[in-house]
């Protein structure tokens, strides 16, 4: 069976309703930047692409100086003190990968803080949440724009991990890539060859339908083009073409001579650096680029796409013809639970077959398991009614051996009002309730497991959300036995 979505123009967030998926494993610290202020004009990315004026450590601009911040192994840095209030923090760091590869980005700032991020001169659209973007084979640069009112804390959390999703990959894409904050020798502007990826579906809702024998999961996946932007004259890392057309000059663009001012260097493990630039006239750089040879011609970022994903058995498509680099299109779809519960227990739980201009490629990849546990501990919508609904509900494997409450509102099960919204506990498997609601406000009605569940056990619990998952079978008596329910 094959659904086929009507193009979304949507920057949905990763997961609605609470629905956040959890930690990745293996994450990894973006632990040193180099910092500065500057006036900054939203949407404008305030770094050139032109590799001589990428930042350095200690080299002092007209607004500034580029301030190395190290702490090794640590997430959080708090620039507050760096920068004055009525600039705005620029972060940057550089990132090398072996390869073109996907990984999961995931920056957290405080409420108070207006955020942009950049990689490789192209704005992340959507960088307040967990995106999976596409480094390019070499050196990468991630900018992070941070501005916010005086005494609003200006700290940035950044981590990287390992994508999941069913993209098309090189052979070296699981290799760590490695963070570094000085300019490394023979930088270049850097993006990948121009391809289309999408993002592990996310599990936004699930909902218990009146005459169906299972749970309805809706999903969402984003499908996005990576590479240089066609659109953009030039591609300054492809030899034989002309450079983009000049800019309006930035204070960032006048390097001065001299070292910088140790008074304004950050501190922490490895952070004290009273030095000179690292290469002020760019002569280190030169002589690595000349040894690194011309870049070679890459394909720019496809500007129409599709995928066809596949979860157990069933099928998604979604296409677009107006992609621009960074900026993911949404689509959504819904499959039975028990097939979502299957995609994430099989070895091959996601594969996707892409079209993108000429060329095709195909990938695989997993459905991680904490999203669809913790989709099941959450409201379960049971109707779209406005303030009122009825419905005949079958309590499905899923629910078997829970107890399940209704939320905000009279519930009426059986004839009977019941207490506390009780709809079942425990509840029987294949058994169907006639179940009434009134809502205050026009709420819509939905239900919630109340038993204990994935989202209570502790960080450092010793079974795994895959094994949890596994455990979910029949009346649940195993997975309720492991999370102590």
């Amino acid at each position: 069976m094959v659904h086929r979505h009507v193009l979304a123009i949507l920057l949905s967030s990763s997961a609605l309703g609470g629905l956040a998926p959890a930690a990745a494993a293996q994450e990894m610290p973006v632990d040193r930047w180099l910092v500065t202020g500057a006036e900054v004009e939203t949407g404008v990315n305030p770094l050139s692409e032109d590799a001589a004026r990428f930042p350095g450590r200690n080299l002092e601009t007209e607004s500034g100086v580029w301030t190395l911040v190290r702490r090794d192994g640590e997430v959080r840095f708090d620039f507050s003190d760096l920068v004055e209030p009525d600039r705005a923090t620029l972060a940057h760091a550089y990132l090398k990968s072996l390869s073109d590869a996907d990984v999961r980005l995931e920056l957290e700032v405080e409420a108070c803080v207006r955020m942009e991020a950049w990689l490789n001169g192209q704005l992340v659209v959507g960088a307040g949440r967990p995106r999976e973007v596409r480094l390019a084979g070499g050196w990468n640069t991630l900018l992070v724009v941070l501005e916010g009112e005086s005494g609003c804390e200006r700290s940035v959390s950044a981590t990287l991990s390992a994508n999941t999703g069913p993209n098309v990959r090189d052979d070296r894409s699981g290799q760590r890539p490695l963070v570094q904050a000085s300019r490394p020798p023979g930088v270049r502007p850097n993006y990948p060859e121009g391809v289309v990826t999408v993002s592990v579906p996310q599990v936004t809702a699930l909902a218990w339908n009146p005459g169906q024998d299972d749970l309805t999961a809706s999903v969402s996946y984003e499908l996005a083009s990576w590479g240089l932007d066609p659109g953009q004259r030039g591609g300054v890392n492809a030899p034989g073409v002309q450079r983009p057309a000049a800019r309006p000059p930035s204070p960032l663009d006048a390097p001065r001579r001299g070292g910088g001012r140790g008074d304004r260097v950050g501190t922490g493990a490895g952070g004290d650096d009273d030095t000179g630039p690292t290469d002020p006239d760019g002569m280190r750089a030169a002589m690595v680029a000349q040894l690194l040879g011309r870049p070679e011609i890459r394909a720019p970022a496809p500007t129409t796409g599709s995928v066809e994903l596949r979860l157990a058995g069933e099928s998604f498509v979604g296409a677009a013809n107006d992609l621009r680099p960074g900026v993911p299109v949404s689509f959504d779809g819904t499959l039975p639970f028990r097939k979502l519960r299957e995609a994430a227990l099989r070895e091959d739980g996601i594969k996707a077959e892409f079209r993108w201009g000429r060329d095709d490629g195909e990938g695989e990849g997993r459905m991680p398991a904490a999203p669809v546990l913790l989709a099941l501990h959450a409201p379960l919508q049971l109707g779209l009614a406005d303030g009122a609904w009825r419905g005949e509900l079958r309590v499905p494997d899923a629910l078997a051996g829970f107890t399940v409450r209704g939320l905000e509102g009279s519930w009426t099960v059986d004839g009977t009002v019941v207490e506390g919204g009780l709809l079942c506990g425990p509840c029987e498997r294949g058994r169907r309730l006639e179940v009434e609601f009134r809502g205050p406000g026009g709420e819509a009605p939905r239900a919630r497991i109340v038993d204990r569940g994935f989202p209570d056990l502790a960080d450092a619990a010793t079974v795994s959300p895959l094994d949890l998952l596994r455990a979910l079978e029949g009346d649940n008596r195993r997975y309720r036995a492991l999370v102590g329910g």
